[in-house]
């Protein structure tokens, strides 16, 4: 049998349905704005006719800093399976016109002109959003303030815009000051806002502008619009914290998705690491909630967690993923030069106090700001020579040694007694893996800064460290290491001061550690 010209036909038949679905692709699209700002734009447009409903839409929002063309090969992509996709510069950056507003009124409601720009031009179908970062929590604001949002993935985005930039009352310097450098072209309330915040003047205005930022605060519209909503956030993203996700996340009542991933903020997705889980995880979350495909994302497990270092996935029902923890109570050290330790028994013998100062860093800390956090993603850990934390500036406690895996997965929490000099005092608090050879791991860390009028006097305050997915070996222990500085976050004026730890059956400070 001659099959040459079947193959042929075949081969024909094949050539022009490739031709026919490849997407067409407009470049530069101009859209005017409610107020004449004129944003710039580009769109793939399906070959293939529209289905009955339209075609399912996704519109993609830019990072800070970014414009139209960061998404060119997802949109594309999407746009081969059929979505027609807008990408589109937010005012302020790439060639849009405006100025940037941080996810303000103007640039929200720029998202519904361009919604209605589709659907005066295209036959549109269910739509969606998504973006990293700035782009992100733009979608997750759009998504309460337009119906017409069905579905978000909102990247290494922000529901707590006042969490990011002032953690536990702590000025976040390094990325608040990364930020407000690279808008070029900003409103001035926002210089003005970022002065206030480090000065730690009209606060009020300053909580007001984050909170009228915040998707957290608008939870109720999400959930009444009945938006599928797709989080993804990283381990080490010390702007935008998993935590205020996690608690983001549990206030959503429709469909929903969380994915905690090792890296920091935005890198992960941008770099497409944990093996392009992130981006094949949001296309099958928009194949469903907007194309109708059954292909189970919906009754998969809703909380997609990656161990940090191993990059294991792990798989979970809902969030928190555990109800199980042990908690440690601190105990006293007993020279400058040794170590509290941490035991499951409270404290309960004679009174005791432990000082340490401020004034000087120590090698308690996160690593190199940025570059630390990004190598983490790909599983290349911070380390601290534990021996080397200086007593006079930090102290630390040991755990017991522990005889089988702790796999650690949530929000550590310190609740601890102490008793500043100053009115104003800074502890960052860190958590490491530590093996016999007194090497340490970070496993996660969070800053405070107690503001108060009672120094000098006993006070116990309460802290959860950041979300973290950790395995601490057998053989290993946990070392809680605090001091007073730290490279990322604005220190007090006055580092000049001490901080007393007392220790009695009335004053019992604790880790409590959650696990699986």
């Amino acid at each position: 049998m001659n099959t040459k010209p079947l193959l042929a036909l075949l081969g024909g038949a094949l050539m022009s349905v490739h031709a026919w679905s490849a997407p067409e692709y407009l470049a530069d699209v101009d859209i005017t704005s409610f107020d004449g700002t004129v944003l710039d734009a580009n769109l793939f447009i399906p070959e293939t006719p529209a289905p009955t409903e339209g075609y399912p839409t996704v519109i993609f929002t830019n990072s800070w800093g970014l414009e139209k063309h960061q998404y060119h090969f997802q949109a594309k992509e999407l746009a081969e399976n059929g979505y027609l996709v807008l990408s589109y510069s937010t005012r302020g950056f790439g060639h849009s016109g405006g100025l940037v507003d941080v996810a303000g009124d103007n640039s929200i409601k720029d998202v519904g002109v361009l919604i209605d720009w589709l659907e005066s031009n295209y036959p549109v179908g269910k739509l969606g959003m998504a973006g990293i970062s700035y782009g992100g929590g733009i979608s997750l604001m759009s998504a309460a303030k337009h119906p017409r949002v069905d579905a978000v993935a909102a990247l290494s985005g922000w529901a707590d815009v006042v969490e990011a930039l002032y953690p536990n009352e702590t000025v976040n310097l390094v990325w608040g000051t990364l930020l407000v450098a690279t808008a070029f072209q900003k409103e001035a309330e926002l210089e003005q806002i970022w002065s206030d915040l480090r000065d730690g003047e009209n606060m009020d205005q300053v909580i007001n502008f984050g909170a009228q930022r915040s998707a957290v605060g608008y939870v109720n519209e999400i959930n009444q619009n009945g938006t599928a909503v797709l989080l993804s956030n990283n381990f080490a993203d010390y702007l935008f914290k998993p935590n205020s996700m996690t608690d983001f996340y549990s206030l959503l009542e429709g469909p929903k998705k969380l994915m905690l991933n090792p890296g920091t903020h935005a890198i992960t997705e941008i770099l497409g690491g944990n093996d392009g889980h992130i981006w094949s995880t949001s296309f099958r979350w928009f194949d469903h909630h907007l194309k109708g495909e059954d292909n189970g994302i919906d009754t998969e497990p809703k909380v997609d967690m990656t161990v940090r270092i191993s990059n294991k996935l792990e798989q979970f029902e809902d969030y928190p993923v555990t109800d199980e923890s042990t908690t440690w109570h601190l105990q006293p050290r007993f020279t400058l030069f040794n170590n509290g330790s941490m035991e499951t028994d409270k404290y309960d013998g004679w009174s005791w106090s432990n000082e340490f100062h401020g004034g000087s860093d120590t090698f308690a800390g996160t690593g190199i700001p940025l570059i630390s956090d990004a190598l983490e993603g790909f599983g290349i850990p911070v380390y601290a020579p534990m021996m080397a934390i200086n007593g006079y500036y930090a102290i630390e406690y040991n755990s017991p040694t522990q005889w089988e895996t702790l796999k650690i997965r949530g929000e550590p929490k310190l609740e601890m007694w102490v008793e500043p000099s100053k009115e104003e005092v800074q502890l960052n608090v860190h958590l490491y893996d530590v093996g016999p050879l007194g090497l340490g791991r970070l496993i996660t860390h969070a800053p405070i800064t107690l503001h108060s009028d009672r120094a000098g006097q006993e006070q116990k305050f309460e802290v959860d460290f950041f979300t973290t997915s950790y395995d601490v070996p057998v053989g290993h222990r946990v070392v809680l290491a605090i001091d007073t500085q730290g490279y990322v976050y604005q220190k007090p004026e006055d580092t000049n001061y001490s901080i007393t730890v007392p220790y009695s059956s009335s004053k019992v400070s604790s880790l409590t550690i959650p696990h699986l």
